[in-house]
């Protein structure tokens, strides 16, 4: 590496970890110092609580019982020989492989399962699989779940869970904080129930009041900004009211947090989500992970907790705006969290939208994890709806889950048919600021966007289109999107059709096409709708 890109990397990795809390460098130098590489064995306490879970999960189909398991949309075939560390579909693969979500499924044996737990147990126990906070913390609230479903399970079992609770209690993850905190505590919470732990008890339960005082901003939204993440951490809020509100001595207080917690997640996700169901991809987001926002209302129906409708968009920095045949939702927000920024996208001042229910205008997606070119772009500027310019990022997204030097977005105008923004992720490099303005008005929208600063930069809008969407460019200035609008533009100096993979699902793709419009400074794009 030559002497400038060694300074460059030196730089890139400064602008990264500085916003880090001095607590999670503090704990990733003592977990990196204290490495556990097996579980310590330990024998339960004689007796335990069942808890009552009155509400039961959507079942969902990702394992059979001759040991095939099928995740991301990537089957694998252990002919009953499991490899509980298998890494050949990537470390996200190898995780779902041991969150044990497959232990809720009906069609599988339970004597299956129970083999399945004393397997892994043993793997962690001789290490073969080494324990890490987050894929244990899933498997003991599933594994917690099972167990109050059944007559009897095998004692070593209980024995296993116990060793991982434990290693959990000294093992949550204030390195990385954000979602993975948060589900260790859900999952000391539960196993302090389980097996009447007090210290577990008061430890997560304290955790849980800070972190979700912390994560769960002023609109509802979690403050990872994800909508599927969104979903991950609700249906955990509404897990533990359906089986705390059952629990003997619980703290009425606690428990009521707990609700209106939940209250108002389900009204961010309400306003978020659009009218057939789906949620926008924004950052990394996508299908088939979590449960969809019709099984999250449902599940909070089952339990008395309401939406709170008066909740509107705000600190999240997403913004809806809905008229007679369309839906648009646009991101005007930070990268965020500033110390937790792994599931950001370089998206600032980008939008999705629907007419008549169905997707037009989209994100291209998340659909892996695993470093490379696929989740480069996936995180670039170049695979949302924005203004690139000179082919580089607004926001510095490297490494997978890392955030560099980050656009910081000011709103100048929000009413209830305008938006105004600007974001300075271009003024280090080129000395440039984006702005853009949505204005709505019945069945058109009109979109200005203004370059300032240096002039003769490469600049393009980017448009990426549903794979059902016919586009067709007319002349210079034009495209027809078959029977659902026409796009005007003014200002525009090359209008051009690019291919690119729409993710449908992890490691799922179905081929689109992105409309690249290509200015100087300024360009005004007008939307019209054609009325059917």
């Amino acid at each position: 590496m030559s002497l400038n890109g060694i300074i460059n990397k030196g730089v890139r990795i400064y602008h990264t970890v500085k916003f880090l809390k001095l607590s999670q460098v503090f704990y990733q130098l003592k977990y990196r110092i204290a490495t556990v590489k097996s579980l310590k064995p330990l024998v339960a306490p004689l007796h335990n609580k069942h808890l009552a879970f009155k509400v039961e999960t959507p079942q969902v189909a990702s394992a059979t019982n001759d040991a095939t398991f099928n995740f991301l949309n990537l089957q694998v075939v252990f002919n009953n020989n499991i490899d509980w560390d298998y890494q050949g579909n990537g470390k996200l693969w190898n995780y779902n492989l041991q969150y044990f979500n497959y232990l809720q499924q009906h069609d599988l044996p339970n004597h299956t399962k129970q083999a399945w737990l004393k397997q892994i147990g043993g793997w962690l126990k001789d290490g073969h699989l080494k324990p890490e906070p987050y894929p244990v913390s899933l498997r003991v609230m599933n594994t917690i779940r099972f167990i109050t479903n059944q007559k009897q399970v095998e004692p070593v079992i209980i024995d296993d869970l116990f060793a991982q609770l434990s290693y959990l209690n000294h093992n949550l993850e204030y390195h990385i904080l954000g979602n993975h905190l948060l589900e260790n505590a859900f999952a000391l919470f539960m196993g302090a129930h389980f097996f009447n732990m007090d210290t577990w008890r008061q430890k997560a339960k304290a955790v849980l009041y800070s972190e979700l005082k912390e994560q769960i901003l002023n609109d509802g939204a979690h403050f990872e900004l994800s909508p599927m993440y969104h979903q991950i951490i609700l249906f955990r809020v509404l897990e533990l009211a359906d089986w705390y509100s059952n629990a003997d001595g619980n703290d009425t207080v606690f428990l009521t947090f707990i609700k209106t917690t939940a209250a108002n997640m389900l009204g961010w996700l309400k306003n978020i989500t659009f009218s057939n169901g789906d949620i926008p991809h924004f950052n990394d987001s996508a299908d088939g992970i979590a449960y969809n926002s019709s099984q999250l209302f449902e599940f909070a129906q089952q339990l008395g907790i309401k939406p709170v409708t008066q909740l509107k968009l705000a600190g999240s920095g997403y913004r809806k705006y809905q008229f007679n045949n369309y839906e648009c939702i646009i991101d005007v927000g930070a990268v965020g969290p500033t110390y937790q920024p792994g599931h950001s996208h370089s998206d600032a001042l980008s939008f999705v939208l629907y007419n008549n229910s169905l997707p037009v205008i989209v994100d291209t997606g998340t659909s892996t994890y695993q470093i490379g070119d696929k989740r480069n772009h996936e995180r670039s500027t170049n695979a949302h709806n924005t203004v690139e310019i000179e082919g580089t990022n607004q926001s510095e997204v490297w490494g997978g889950f890392r955030v560099g030097r980050r656009a910081e977005v000011t709103i100048i105008k929000d009413t209830a048919n305008e938006l105004t923004a600007v974001h300075n992720g271009y003024q280090k490099k080129f000395a440039a600021n984006h702005q853009r303005n949505f204005n709505f008005a019945g069945d058109l929208i009109q979109i200005e966007d203004n370059i300032s600063g240096s002039a003769n930069l490469v600049c393009k809008a980017l448009f990426h289109f549903h794979p059902n969407c016919n586009v067709q460019i007319q002349g210079n200035d034009k495209v027809l999107i078959d029977n659902i609008a026409t796009m005007a533009f003014s200002g525009a100096t090359r209008l051009e059709m690019q291919h690119y993979e729409m993710a449908d699902g992890y490691n799922k793709y179905l081929p689109a096409i992105c409309l690249a419009v290509s200015f100087n400074n300024d360009l005004k794009s007008i939307i019209a709708f054609t009325s059917i």
